[in-house]
């Protein structure tokens, strides 16, 4: 599958990524002498490829209840609970949450045996179809060399726009409150010397950057040759090919909305994406049929929770509890 889709702005203008210090990644193409921007990286638009499968934090849309991945809940020391799952993480099933947390020793020789066992495609794909499909580097798993630890990703596309020119303006964000920041205690408010502008009243002026360009264009390309020699039954190999599509036809269904003041409607639809609806269906086919061959885990969702600083809570408490007996045993003794 490889697409050259193009794109136009919902809004007059658009602002690409940008990024400190380097700002917006613009260069002279060198055939014809026009300005070419990036607006959306390959890693961004995997993320929101990526989030097109996900209902809320750790759950997957409807109808993709059977396909494997790893779910984290992560309670702080006060009780606040958090949820997100390798579908979110950054390296997906190879984060540092799965793969270097002491809580998670037990998963991390498992899952690193199944790597060395069976190797990395399948291992990969029985835990995590999505992380195969997007490249997973389990630089964090131990006992795995390096020539073993890593799959490229198969499916990449980005957005870039073409014969770009660089809209400069700004404005003032108004404070009714204070016009000017004359008069204003700031010290009175938060409790130190500052300016009005330092703590965010008064009229304070910004600059801004916004682009327009002749092209617009999404390129996407799926690595389907790859699929093909990867060693996998053609059932996972289906997989992988229909959740690539699945996830580009629910992107391509709504606004492209990349970001504020950075969103784009496809011009045209290819007709193999047309219905997301149709391609779910086969893809739960496809999973079954996986199922069926003992492909996937099972249940589909690994699931883990722990609570962040639960050691060194226990070790303070555990401390104190000491230092109180010792302090009671000193006092019987006196």
């Amino acid at each position: 599958m490889h697409y050259n889709l193009l794109l136009r702005s919902v809004l007059p203008t658009f602002v690409p990524a940008g990024f400190v210090d380097v700002g917006h990644s613009t260069v002279r193409d060198a055939r014809s002498g026009k300005t070419l921007v990036i607006v959306d990286s390959v890693q961004s638009i995997a993320n929101h490829l990526e989030a097109t499968i996900v209902a809320q934090p750790g759950q997957v849309i409807a109808g993709l209840e059977t396909m494997p991945y790893l779910r984290l809940t992560i309670t702080d020391p006060k009780g606040r609970t958090r949820v997100t799952s390798s579908l979110e993480l950054p390296h997906r099933l190879a984060s540092g949450w799965f793969c270097r947390s002491a809580e998670l020793r037990g998963f991390q020789a498992e899952l690193a045996e199944r790597i060395l066992d069976h190797g990395i495609a399948a291992a990969t794909f029985h835990y995590c179809p999505n992380s195969l499909l997007h490249g997973v580097f389990y630089s964090q798993l131990a006992g795995l060399d390096p020539n073993v630890a890593k799959t490229p990703r198969l499916l990449t596309a980005e957005v870039v726009a073409r014969g770009a020119q660089s809209v400069a303006d700004g404005g003032v964000a108004k404070d009714p409150l204070f016009p000017s920041g004359d008069g204003f205690d700031v010290e009175a408010l938060v409790g130190e010397k500052a300016t009005a502008a330092e703590v965010g009243a008064g009229f304070i002026p910004f600059r801004h950057q916004a682009f327009i360009a002749e092209e617009i264009e999404l390129a996407v390309y799926l690595a389907e040759g790859r699929i093909e020699r990867l060693p996998l039954p053609d059932p996972a190999r289906e997989v992988l090919s229909l959740l690539a599509r699945l996830k580009l036809a629910r992107l391509l269904a709504a606004p492209l909305d990349l970001r504020a003041h950075c969103i784009f409607q496809a011009d045209q639809i290819p007709a193999e994406l047309s219905d997301a609806s149709a391609l779910l269906a086969a893809l739960q086919e496809k999973l079954q049929a996986c199922r069926s061959l003992g492909l996937l885990a099972e249940p589909a969702v690994t699931e883990f929770a722990f609570t962040l600083g639960a050691a060194k809570e226990k070790s303070k408490k555990a401390k104190a509890a000491a230092a109180a007996t010792a302090f009671a045993a000193e006092e019987v003794d006196g």
